[in-house]
């Protein structure tokens, strides 16, 4: 199996020097041998070649009166015979050096090669003709195939062959059984002329991407072919071969990427069925516009009438900005024209991602994804993108001050839930934040002067101006798109029955704080604590205020929006506290020696007024339909409810350490944490009844360093009535081991296996991808609709297991609810060659098995195959894929049949 040789740089040897005509010797009528390396050395070949003169060349080339610009250089490892042609007359030395100049031959051999301008030449025989300024290329022939294959490389092209000859006043070369790669590909050659302008023309040539040139398990064929400026191969009529055999795929012309790069061209389109018919997806051109940006345009078409279009511009400047706009248009038509369920529906999507540097201070993002989950169903072939609920975009312009600790922000964000319809923007979102600043320290000290009391007040500073729009629909209310409502208010009002088109809101926050450290305490020696006072203040600015009252003729409650400046200033204040203890434990199994326990225990107390107290004016009321007073606030965000709390939380770490000694005695230990377990509580001094608040408790931990083990629990401390009310009755009972009632638990078990990555020649089955944020940019490598692979199977790891366990507890009055869930994702080789991936999970409490998917990949030579199924749950689907590993052929050569309904197909098998 012949494969190209890798070009060897020329040597310049001693024997690899210009010939000059002043140093030949005289000819004779016989062959003459000189032998090694040195002996060349000596020889000069100026009959031959370029007679220059014995001063220092000119800085521009020049052409010689034989017809060569530069000098030939040239070394072989065994020999040199030259052969000159017999005198005529016996006194005719004189003219020995131009006949044999003329009609002389050398023969270089054993690992010969000879340099010319940018054409270097190696073979195990090299014979020069003089007369024709030629030089003809052989390799030994052996058992095992043939020794010093004749090679050739001009320019970035290497060729090697069965024989050889070029031509050095032309610098044009013919190669016979030729062989060479370009890039990722190789070709095999008839003949192959090499002109001087680097331009190849072949005969009877061969293209593939298998490194077995000679017997390729595919290859692309044709009779002619023709290499231009090394970047593109254009054929004639061209047919794919599976090893030998033809096939029916014929082309009348084709034309191959050469070397990898950008080039403006076609993009080669998609084709398989769906539930919009037959189609060919995604195809269209791609415009290298320049070194900073490139534009794709595609199309798409559907035998039941479907189409669309897809267009993406990118644009990407190192160390600058980067980013891609894409806006895709579908009209899908659904059924046949008279049936109940025809329907044509225009579908789109807008995404566009940004990122800029302005200055080191300075930068500017965006994300935005406007598309609804129809689209995504329709188009996309991923699991995640069918089952999405949610879509989220957000622009950010921030700006820094970092020598006065300042930043300002300005965001519009969108989320939109597909389920319900919601829609939230804000536009703007505006924020400035100062860091916290000591107003009252003292610039200069002394040395070691201590700060006083009241330089360590720190305060704070955070302003934030938001413009909401909240668009959520009515249920009687149809029709009003979320983008209609925000042009026009009405639309809005009819919509969702709301008056306040947009929501607006300043807010400033400045807390202020001391931190004061504890060495001494009464009764408890060098006990330390850290003591923080805090105070912090609020206050959000609205320009509207809304009124309720109750329409006894209507029996509803309205409300309305009354215009004008409105303040809402709240505050609240208290103490905090923390400190750090240890605990030591004396246990020890084997190698693991002591349990140390840290402490992290907090105390704080807050207080805050009751701000739903009329004396504040943040409330009104109305009349409700029992005649009754009621209250509400006027504005969103006024606290109800006098609190003074008293919070405590208790962080605990258990931590061991594994002790080892080695042969000379030296003991070294390692610390390995056990397990985390946190608790947090507050009670409400104020509050006239359950003035406790819920216990939470949380935990971490790793069991034998391969399961990671989550929980958490929440505990009321009182007791339920019979119709499953709250009642100010604690349940702690001792006697009965009743300490508090459970309302919710999670618990969830995840670990992760995996055998050892093993070396492997095997390529993935989807391979790695150029990525575009790199500069200049790359080519496209990807189709505007999602890739149905189910992504890249890694060989070289022959098994992996996933395991997920999840079991809850939710408990809300007398209504307990559970769900215990165990998922599972494997892949593993059932050879070298074959891989199985699979997803799936089973729902313990439903008794029923939870969305899955298998994922069978098939590594060949030169080609990848994958099959993916999912055959249950609401997305069931199937797709096959086989295509060549080649980027610049992965996509001509494929055969796909992706996303095919089961139900239409394998309907009648599953039920």
């Amino acid at each position: 199996m012949s494969q190209p040789t890798p070009t060897i740089p020329f040597r310049d040897r001693a024997a690899s020097r210009p010939v000059h005509p002043a140093r030949t010797r005289r000819a004779g009528s016989r062959p003459r041998r000189w032998g090694g390396t040195a002996i060349l050395t000596g020889l000069l070949l100026g009959i031959l070649l370029v007679p220059l003169p014995l001063q220092a060349q000119d800085a521009a080339p020049r052409t010689t009166r034989n017809g060569l610009k530069e000098p030939v250089r040239f070394s072989a490892r065994d020999s040199l015979l030259v052969h000159f042609p017999p005198r005529t007359r016996p006194d005719d030395a004189a003219s020995d050096t131009s006949r044999a100049r003329d009609n002389g031959t050398g023969t270089l051999y054993g690992e010969s090669r000879v340099a010319y301008a940018d054409a270097e030449l190696a073979a195990h025989r090299i014979t020069i003709l003089f007369d024709l300024r030629e030089l003809r290329a052989a390799g030994l022939p052996v058992d095992t195939g043939m020794v010093g294959r004749p090679q050739i490389r001009q320019g970035q092209e290497t060729f090697s062959g069965q024989a050889l000859a070029f031509n050095l006043r032309t610098e044009r070369g013919r190669v016979v059984g030729a062989r060479t790669r370009i890039e990722e590909g190789f070709i095999r050659a008839g003949i192959a002329k090499v002109r001087e302008d680097s331009t190849i023309f072949i005969q009877d040539g061969a293209y593939t991407t298998c490194s077995c040139v000679d017997d390729p398990s595919y290859s692309l064929r044709s009779s002619k072919m023709k290499i231009v400026d090394e970047k593109w191969i254009y054929t004639g009529p061209l047919q794919l071969y599976l090893y030998n055999i033809p096939t029916p795929l014929w082309l009348p012309f084709g034309f191959l990427p050469a070397r990898s790069g950008r080039r403006s061209g076609p993009l080669p389109p998609q084709y398989g069925e769906d539930e919009f018919g037959f189609y060919l997806r995604g195809w269209g051109w791609y415009f290298a516009l320049n070194d900073y940006m490139d534009l794709q345009l595609r199309g798409s078409l559907w035998t039941r009438g479907s189409w669309g279009l897809n267009t993406l511009y990118r644009y990407n400047k190192r160390y600058r900005y980067s980013g891609q706009l894409e806006l895709d248009f579908a009209r899908l038509r659904r059924g046949e024209s008279g049936d109940p369920d025809f329907a044509v529906e225009n579908r789109g999507r807008f995404r566009w991602s940004h990122n800029q540097t302005i200055s080191p201070t300075a930068s500017l993002s965006a994300n935005v994804n406007l598309t609804s989950s129809s689209y995504l169903r329709a188009f996309s072939e991923l699991y995640e993108d069918r089952v999405q609920q949610t879509t989220s975009s957000s622009i950010r312009l921030s700006k820094r001050w970092p020598a006065g600790g300042r930043n300002l922000s300005l965001n519009l964000t969108h989320q939109q839930n597909f389920a319900t319809g919601d829609v939230a923007l804000t536009l703007p979102n505006l924020t400035f934040s100062q860091n916290a600043v000591k107003p009252f320290r003292r610039e200069q000290r002394g040395p070691g002067a201590s700060e006083r009391w009241y330089e360590l007040i720190t305060y704070s500073y955070n302003f934030s101006l938001n413009n909401a729009f909240n668009f959520t629909p009515r249920s009687d209310t149809t029709g009003i798109s979320w983008f209609e409502a925000l042009l026009s208010p009405s639309r809005f009002r009819e919509a969702t029955g709301r008056e306040e088109h947009f929501a607006f809101k300043a807010s400033h926050r400045v807390p202020v704080s001391a931190a004061f450290n504890v060495n001494r305490l009464p009764l408890l020696g060098g006990f330390h604590m850290n003591l923080s006072p805090f105070f912090n203040y609020e206050e959000d600015w609205f320009i509207r205020t809304t009124r309720q009252t109750f329409s006894d003729t209507l029996n509803t409650l309205i409300r309305h929006s009354v215009p004008g400046f409105f303040a809402l200033r709240q505050f609240n204040l208290g103490i905090s506290s923390n400190t750090t203890f240890y605990g030591l434990f004396p246990i020890g199994i084997g190698p693991y020696q002591g349990v140390r326990h840290t402490v992290r225990p907090s105390l704080s107390f807050s207080y805050q007024p009751d701000f739903f107290d009329p004396a504040w004016g943040y409330t009104r009321t109305f009349t409700n339909a029992q005649g009754e007073a009621e209250r509400y606030a006027i504005v969103s965000g006024v606290r109800r409810g006098l609190q003074q709390a008293l919070s405590l939380s208790l962080n605990n770490t258990f931590e061991t350490k594994r002790v080892e000694v080695d042969s000379t005695g030296e003991r070294r230990s390692t610390p390995i944490k056990l397990f985390n377990l946190d608790f947090s509580t507050s009670y409400n001094f104020a509050a006239d009844s359950l003035k406790m608040s819920s216990i939470s408790m949380r935990g971490r931990t790793r069991l034998l360093g391969q399961v990671d083990l989550d929980f958490s629990a929440a505990f009321s401390p009182y007791r339920l009535d019979t119709q499953g009310r709250t009642i100010d009755d604690y349940v702690f009972d001792p006697a009965r081991l009743d300490f508090a009632r459970l309302t919710n638990l999670s618990v969830t078990a995840r670990t992760s296996l995996r055998s050892r990555t093993r070396g492997s020649t095997s390529r993935p089955a989807t391979p790695n991808r150029a990525r575009f944020d790199q500069n200049p940019f790359l080519p496209p490598d990807q189709s505007p609709f999602p890739d149905p692979d189910t992504g890249p199977a890694d060989f070289a790891i022959p098994w992996s297991l996933n395991l997920d366990f999840t079991y809850g507890v939710s408990k809300t009055g007398l209504t307990t609810s559970r769900r215990a869930i165990l998922n599972l994702s494997t892949d593993f080789n059932l050879t070298p060659n074959w891989k199985v991936q699979a997803r799936s999970g089973y729902d313990f409490v439903r008794n029923d098995i939870v969305t899955t998917s298998l994922a069978v990949f098939r590594d060949f030579e030169c080609w990848q195959m994958s099959f993916n199924w999912i055959p249950f749950g609401d997305f069931q689907s199937w797709g096959f894929d086989l295509h060549v590993k080649s980027g610049h052929l992965r996509d001509l050569l494929r055969i796909r049949q992706p996303k095919s309904d089961i139900k239409d197909r394998f309907g009648n098998l599953l039920r």
